[in-house]
């Protein structure tokens, strides 16, 4: 069922394209009549004898709010704007749903070679560039020596703190009275 034959009451899928994708079921409440995008008093078409291009605005109820969608296009099933995707057919939206897993199932499948790809290309970029790969070595010595020195710097505070808990001691026993 293409946007220009939708009427009021009927149903009106939103699915929202975010980080976790969303199907929400709205009612249609409001339709304007088809109009065309952009109203000339002559649009080539009225010279060629082709229909221009109209488009309806819907005011649907979903999740109990009213929202507006503007611009669809009367000859389509299906529309999207922005990360929202909204049909009048559920088929339509049914499809789409598929294509969308489909997608997503064909990417997950592909993960794997593509690890094996960034592990492997490092590889090929330092045999093929020795430049990169004498960057890479330094970028590795450099972290290397990097925490290496954190270490020491661990080791020499924790030798001061021991120093002064040292002094600490040896000052007492000097500040103490001496014994009669």
């Amino acid at each position: 069922m293409d946007f220009n034959s939708i009427g009021n009451g009927a149903p009106f899928y939103v699915l929202t394209k975010s980080d976790k994708p969303t199907l929400t079921i709205g009612v249609v409440k409001e339709k304007t009549a088809p109009q065309p995008k952009y109203q000339t008093p002559l649009t080539p078409a009225a010279f060629n004898g082709t229909q221009p291009q109209t488009f309806v605005t819907i005011t649907a109820t979903v999740n109990g709010k009213d929202e507006t969608f503007s611009d669809i296009p009367t000859n389509v099933e299906i529309a999207q704007k922005g990360n929202d995707v909204f049909s009048g057919s559920r088929e339509a939206m049914l499809q789409f749903v598929d294509g969308m897993m489909q997608t997503s199932k064909k990417a997950l499948d592909m993960v794997d070679y593509h690890k094996s790809v960034l592990a492997e290309g490092e590889k090929m970029l330092e045999t093929l560039n020795p430049r990169y790969a004498d960057e890479k070595r330094q970028a590795k010595t450099i972290k290397g020596l990097e925490e290496h020195q954190a270490e020491t710097d661990k080791k020499l505070n924790s030798l001061e703190q021991m120093c002064a808990k040292m002094l600490n001691i040896l000052n007492q026993f000097n500040d103490a009275p001496p014994e009669k």
